[in-house]
């Protein structure tokens, strides 16, 4: 069948993979179609290969893609599925529990990004063949995928599904470690956050920064940053309302680059072109190379309601951005206020302004807390330490 690979197709070779860790990724979508969860399995992966565990990619075959192919020296196989919605899921799923009890000689460990339907066959594989089996949450509380799926009665019988059969959990925040416990009991859960790579995204020199702005056109002043989705709990129309205040009487000059897209695009468009300072607002696409834009840029913004653990935040603290955030979620656990970034409380226009006019005010404090939160993105977030603490999971068990 389609989704059977040759024995010695696992690590593009003949060799057999009697040696170190081998992990199997799941995940329902994948590269090119890259969202958070989907960019953490490539990189992970990445990171691990890296580190000698072998890793194999699953995820469900798209038109248009191959069904096997290398990213970035990644092997991935894209199994068969058919149709589209529930269709789609259901034989993706099938695809997925045929393909590891076929391989059971193969892995030691499996890695599911997201509870998702995958998560259901790769834990019952693990229930039925004794092995490891590690399913990766995500989502900020109360719009996660938790709290999601115990709002329909399939989801309720998913997560009922996944807490009988006992794969291990991984959060990558402490809140939703606690909501996990909320919606599935008693199971076995660690905290581990997302990882970013501290070589890639990393600070620049002012003359750097300069020349920068000059190639990607930015106006001189103060840059406040977004990159992600345009989405609503993002709350970019908030934070727009509150700069389009403040700006035009800062003595420091400042300017809005949002790179991204989504559904809230067209609304803080029309927002920036009823403002006099609509040509200080740039709205981008995402970029192929992001790293520029958070190298030239000097605060990072993220006003979300709810968040996880943000990819687009570690990146700008490895950038050396200085942060200025809601107080949610993965936000509020990554930024110590006052030494790598200000926070406020969500919605809390009073607040929000409070933290931006210091910003405004202070010309050196970006760059000051840019410098720390730089320092704790390399202790605490590197992709390397992050790898070697999953590559000890994947051996050793979730407490290991």
């Amino acid at each position: 069948m389609a989704w059977f690979p040759s024995p010695a197709s696992w690590a593009g070779g003949d060799e057999a993979m009697s040696s170190g860790a081998a992990v199997v990724m799941v995940s329902a979508s994948f590269h090119p179609y890259v969202g958070g969860a989907e960019k953490q399995a490539l990189e992970l992966s990445a990171a691990l290969l890296r580190r000698g565990v072998k890793v194999r990619v699953l995820t469900r075959r798209l038109p248009g893609l191959p069904a096997r192919e290398e990213i970035r020296g990644v092997p991935v196989q894209r199994l068969w599925c058919a149709g589209s919605g529930f269709l789609n899921s259901l034989t993706f799923m099938a695809a997925l529990g045929v393909w590891l009890w076929a391989r059971r000689a193969d892995y030691v460990a499996v890695h599911v990004h997201l509870a998702g339907s995958p998560a259901l066959p790769a834990a019952l594989a693990g229930k039925l063949l004794g092995k490891k089996v590690f399913i990766k949450l995500g989502g900020g509380r109360g719009i996660g995928e938790l709290a999601v799926s115990a709002r329909t009665i399939g989801g309720r019988i998913k997560l009922g599904l996944l807490s009988w059969l006992g794969p291990h959990f991984v959060a990558v925040t402490r809140e939703l470690a606690e909501e996990c416990a909320e919606y599935l009991g008693s199971v076995s859960v660690r905290v581990e956050p997302n990882g970013v790579d501290v070589s890639r995204y990393h600070p620049v020199t002012a003359e750097e920064k300069l020349a920068l702005r000059r190639k990607l056109g930015w106006p001189e002043g103060l840059c406040f940053l977004y990159v992600g989705r345009l989405s609503a709990e993002k709350q970019l129309d908030f934070f727009l309302r509150a700069w389009l205040a403040d700006a035009p009487a800062s003595a420091q000059p400042s300017f809005v680059a949002i790179v991204g897209q989504g559904s809230q695009g067209d609304k803080l468009q029309a927002l920036a072109a009823s403002s006099p300072l609509a040509g200080r607002v740039l709205a981008l696409p995402f970029l192929a190379n992001v790293s520029e834009a958070y190298a030239a840029a000097d605060v990072f913004i993220l006003p979300s309601l709810s968040e996880g653990l943000s990819n687009s935040l570690l990146e700008a603290m490895a950038s050396g951005l200085g942060i200025l955030g809601s107080r949610v979620g993965g936000t509020a656990e990554a930024v110590t206020e006052e030494e790598t970034g200000l926070l406020f409380a969500p919605g809390d226009e009073a607040g929000l302004r409070a933290q931006m006019q210091r910003y405004l005010r202070e010309p050196e404090l970006a760059g000051r807390l840019g410098a720390a939160a730089r320092q704790r993105a390399v202790r605490d977030y590197s992709l390397e330490r992050v790898a070697g603490s999953y590559e000890k999971m994947y051996t050793q068990g979730a407490k290991g």
